[in-house]
């Protein structure tokens, strides 16, 4: 799946194509990052999005983002080289 997520209609988040890369629009301080995530991880299980795989995060290792720890206390599991999301 691929998604765009928008707080008062400004792009935040944007998950690439097959679900296995995430761009923030945004800093990683910035308060609308939380809400715009759990956005996603309610999307994915509303089943609109299967599957997300995250192998990178802003161009980095997902498994060593900043954003990491925010997406696994959202429900993402550690798996080999990515964090992992199902419906």
């Amino acid at each position: 799946g691929e998604a765009v997520v928008l707080v008062g209609g400004e792009p935040i988040v944007y998950l690439g194509r097959g679900g296995r890369a995430l761009q923030t629009r945004v800093g990683a301080g910035d308060a609308r990052i939380e809400p715009s995530l759990s956005a996603l991880v309610d999307r994915v299980r509303a089943g609109a999005i299967k599957r997300v795989a995250l192998e990178r995060v802003d161009g980095e290792s997902a498994m060593t983002s900043p954003l990491g720890p925010a997406l696994l206390a959202l429900g993402f599991q550690e798996g080999p080289r990515r964090l992992t999301l199902s419906a």
